[in-house]
């Protein structure tokens, strides 16, 4: 059995040949990313980007030695987060086992037996004991929008249309709550014209902001859309279900609900936002909840919050002002509201 020094020496030595590999199959991994998970253009590439960037500096940094084995998990809603698990371990010195779940992109698989190319046999598997720990990767959480009464609305609508309508809602990081403090009509202008106007269609239409979403999502959305329209309580900025659509697939507009605090115990499935018009007190009470229940916090605009739990890591802020340049493809450009 090869040593925990061995296996790190041999990842590091097989890194740099992994890294122009991956570089010369980027477009082979976006394809199967398109046409498995239907990914548009600007999201397979700044997943491939990242994952890249994340690797480099994974390699350079010290790492604890862990001379035991791992077991990594590819997710089917995160894709390609398992190489850089697997990574991780095999740089620690730890035989990783492999496994995938059923719908996973095949591009991780394929890149997991260029790593088993690289190393010594027996150090990456994609059998073996399972009752080896399981390492990762990490399920994602959902995440609850914080916008600040000073918060850009511009930036706040483009901040949620960007985390809420991603993969039509099917990331599993989507922000579908926003405790909005402060005025809200300007907000809506923004809002209603991006939940409108972001542009959906195939993965291989350069322009698509998102693709479609598969039968089981489409019918949870209209079902919880139903169940929003009904509340009395809650007024629609968008109105959203199924989209005659020329391309292949399943296609759902999106749906923008505001409310006043507290928030209606009604799903929110898919491409769906519900704006929460409420003071600072009553937010700090809906993050304190969420955060306590495994969901994460996006800040939009204001001083950063420090004073509110952060178990999953640093809290994401968003400032400054919408940069025309750094806007994915199919989201319409900023214009006066």
């Amino acid at each position: 059995m090869v040593g925990g020094s061995e296996i790190a020496a041999a990842a590091r030595r097989g890194f740099p040949t992994f890294a122009a590999r991956l570089a010369g199959r980027a477009d082979e991994v976006s394809a199967a990313l398109a046409s498995e998970l239907h990914l548009a253009l600007w999201d397979r590439e700044q997943l491939i980007g990242a994952m890249q960037a994340r690797l480099v500096a994974m390699v350079t940094a010290r790492v604890t030695a862990k001379p035991d084995g791992a077991r990594v998990i590819e997710l089917r809603a995160q894709p390609l987060e398992a190489i850089e698990v697997a990574w991780e371990c095999l740089l620690a010195g730890r035989p990783v086992r492999f496994a995938a779940e059923p719908g996973a992109c095949s591009a991780t698989a394929s890149l997991v037996a260029d790593m088993m190319s690289l190393l010594p046999t027996g150090v990456i598997t994609t059998d073996g004991d399972d009752a080896w720990p399981t390492v990762g990767v990490l399920p994602a959480v959902p995440r609850i929008a914080w916008v600040d009464a000073t918060a850009d609305r511009e930036l706040a609508a483009y901040s949620l249309a960007r985390t809420c309508l991603r993969r039509s809602g099917m990331d599993p990081r989507a922000v579908r709550i926003a405790c909005v403090i402060g005025p809200t009509d300007l907000l809506a202008r923004h809002m209603k014209r991006l939940w409108v106007g972001a542009q959906l269609g195939p993965a291989s239409d350069p322009k698509s902001f998102a693709g479609p979403v598969d039968v089981a999502t489409a019918n949870a959305f209209v079902a919880a859309q139903t169940a929003w329209v009904a509340e009395p309580r809650a007024q629609a900025w968008c109105t959203g279900g199924p989209l005659e659509h020329g391309a292949q697939g399943l296609f759902v507009a999106p749906a923008a609900f505001v409310v006043d605090w507290p928030v209606p115990d009604l799903p929110l499935v898919g491409p769906m936002c519900c704006v929460v018009r409420c003071t600072e007190t009553q937010a700090r009470e809906m993050i304190a909840n969420a955060t306590a229940t495994g969901a994460a916090i996006v800040q939009i605009g204001g001083r950063e919050l420090t004073d509110v739990p952060q178990t999953h890591g640093s809290l994401k802020h968003i400032r400054g002002a919408v940069l025309v340049e750094r806007l994915p493809p199919g989201l319409p450009e900023p214009r006066p509201a």
